[in-house]
């Protein structure tokens, strides 16, 4: 069990260093074009894909079910869709790899965002209602 640990440990840090190295890689480039968000091969090493893709799933899934809704609250401690101070409230727990992942989403005319944390840089990165990973920049 603790050599499971171990391995998972070990990959999940390896996968988040060479996300780092790629990101700073990319970074550093003073050529190509300039875009408000990243590219789509920059997205691909986001450590917080994952979390962020499960949540837009959660999110979509529940307007499915019912598009009326304005917000949708993402939570750990419900095992099923909820109403809950009048938010559809939605299991969702995200990995180790996210410090945060927000919990509250605003639904205006069918579009959203979905922001996440990556523990491992602090890098912010969002994700829109069609799947579109882009990083946060101040």
């Amino acid at each position: 069990m603790k050599r499971n640990k171990v391995l998972h440990t070990g990959l999940g840090l390896l996968v988040a260093a060479t996300g780092v190295f790629g990101l700073a890689a990319c970074g550093n480039d003073d050529g190509g074009s300039q875009d408000s968000g990243t590219s789509d091969s920059a997205a691909a090493e986001v450590d917080v894909k994952d979390d962020l893709e499960n949540a837009r799933k959660a999110v979509a899934d529940a307007l499915a079910e019912d598009d009326s809704w304005a917000q949708i609250m993402l939570a750990s401690d419900v095992d099923s869709p909820t109403v809950k101070y009048g938010l559809l409230v939605v299991p969702y727990s995200y990995s180790d790899a996210a410090s945060r992942v927000q919990g509250t989403i605003t639904i205006t005319d069918g579009k959203y965002t979905i922001d996440a944390d990556s523990a491992a840089t602090g890098d912010t990165w969002r994700i829109d209602q069609d799947g579109k990973i882009t990083e946060v920049s101040e």
